[in-house]
């Protein structure tokens, strides 16, 4: 099947405008994701919340960390909940249709993406990419029903080196 190279605004739309934000939330910070895993999230009521929570989840949307981009803590937002809001620290990638997340957010794992984005970024310490200059960041992409087959693949994998650490943790734990 062929692969073409598509910018990312051309497959999605990045930080869509968030409806309303409600009055108690879920609030997800820079800390609160680690690798692909959302760790933590905090009850949050609107009106004492940071001014960075206003990006309101929508489920499919991958939120990629725009801050330090090398240490690869994005997050597949997958719940059923409509009230989880992330941090202005992570910019919304929201696929069109016939894109999929779980593609997408493989791609944005890549070292050769951060190596890209890295490129794009300002700043030394606090390396950081806007909006504008991430849609402008080309990935491969397969033109046909491929993309979910190959993010199904890496999602099942990613479950699987899941389960067998909890395995590994658990047996050493039961040592004891």
């Amino acid at each position: 099947y062929a692969w073409e190279l598509r910018k990312l605004k051309e497959i999605l739309e990045i930080n869509p405008k968030t409806e309303k934000i409600p009055d108690i939330f879920e609030y997800v910070d820079l800390g609160s994701v680690v690798g692909t895993d959302l760790i933590k999230h905090t009850k949050t009521l609107k009106e004492s919340a940071p001014s960075r929570a206003q990006r309101l989840a929508k489920k499919g949307d991958v939120f990629y960390q725009t801050v330090r981009p090398y240490q690869k803590n994005n997050y597949l937002y997958e719940l059923q909940y409509n009230n989880y809001i992330f941090s202005t620290g992570y910019a919304q990638l929201r696929p069109y249709s016939g894109v999929d997340s779980n593609f997408l957010l493989n791609c944005v794992q890549e070292e050769k993406f951060v190596t890209t984005v890295l490129n794009f970024c300002t700043g030394t310490s606090y390396p950081a990419i806007n909006s504008k200059d991430l849609g402008r960041v080309m990935i491969k992409i397969p033109k046909s029903t491929e993309q979910q087959k190959i993010g199904d693949f890496f999602k099942h994998l990613d479950e699987l080196i899941t389960l067998h650490q909890y395995r590994l943790k658990f047996r050493n734990f039961t040592k004891f």
